[in-house]
């Protein structure tokens, strides 16, 4: 059961500012959601936007997260790895926020 935080108080990090290799606490809303093939290794990812940026959180072994939608306000905190086109958490500690 998740509870619902303050956006506002929660966020750190605009996304587009994000540092590689570094534990970053920061929020958005999510544009859409991705799930692996069933003939493939379980992989939920979920791409989070904000106005200056954008980040993939990658859940490994999960095909669905419960409350992780298109359109969720989400604060997220984890390890920032770097990608071809954008940055990713892996299995990030969420949490459903208020807008």
């Amino acid at each position: 059961m998740s509870v619902l935080v303050n956006a506002a108080a929660y966020r750190g990090t605009p996304l587009g500012e994000l540092t590689a290799r570094s534990i970053e606490r920061t929020g958005g809303r999510v544009a859409y959601v991705e799930v692996s093939p069933h003939d493939a290794p379980a992989r939920l990812i979920v791409r989070l936007v904000d106005p200056t940026g954008a980040i993939d959180l990658v859940f490994l072994g999960r095909r669905v997260v419960a409350g992780l939608e298109p359109g969720a306000t989400l604060c997220v905190e984890g390890r920032v790895a770097t990608s071809d086109d954008v940055p990713r958490m892996f299995n990030p500690r969420y949490e459903l926020c208020r807008p």
